[in-house]
């Protein structure tokens, strides 16, 4: 009786080991189609950031342009192009303030007006610097 359980044993583990092979394989197998169906969808789909795909892509001219100058894309656009010159003057004035010696020469210390050098006795704290000059 015991030889027949061993036999029996053996014939189960047997079983076992071919189903978790079998099973392993089907697995690896199915991951290869999802990957290869990932990669079809993704030559079908339009270049993104991810995949930007290739020059020819970029300039073949299938971008849909509206005919309307009323439509939301045209007004857009200009909305755009409006806030990019205001910027533009923005910055180009914080420049032109950057020039002047209140910001550019340190001896200003924050202040409009370049503070006096009082004598050692008569110095004062300033609330605007937190220097006492």
């Amino acid at each position: 009786m015991a030889g027949r359980s061993l036999i029996g044993m053996r014939y189960a583990l047997l079983a076992l080991v071919l189903w978790l092979s079998v099973s392993l394989a089907h697995s690896q197998s199915k991951k290869k189609k999802n990957k290869k169906k990932q990669e079809t969808q993704i030559q079908n789909q339009d270049p993104s950031s991810r995949d930007p795909g290739s020059s020819e892509n970029l300039f073949r001219g299938e971008r849909k342009f509206s005919k309307s100058s009323n439509s939301l894309e045209a007004k857009a656009v200009q909305e755009y192009q409006q806030r990019m010159k205001q910027n533009a003057r923005k910055y180009n004035k914080i420049e032109r303030q950057k020039l002047k010696p209140q910001y550019s020469d340190p001896s200003y210390f924050g202040h409009k007006r370049k503070p006096k050098k009082r004598p050692v006795g008569k110095r004062k704290f300033c609330k605007e610097c937190g220097i006492v000059h």
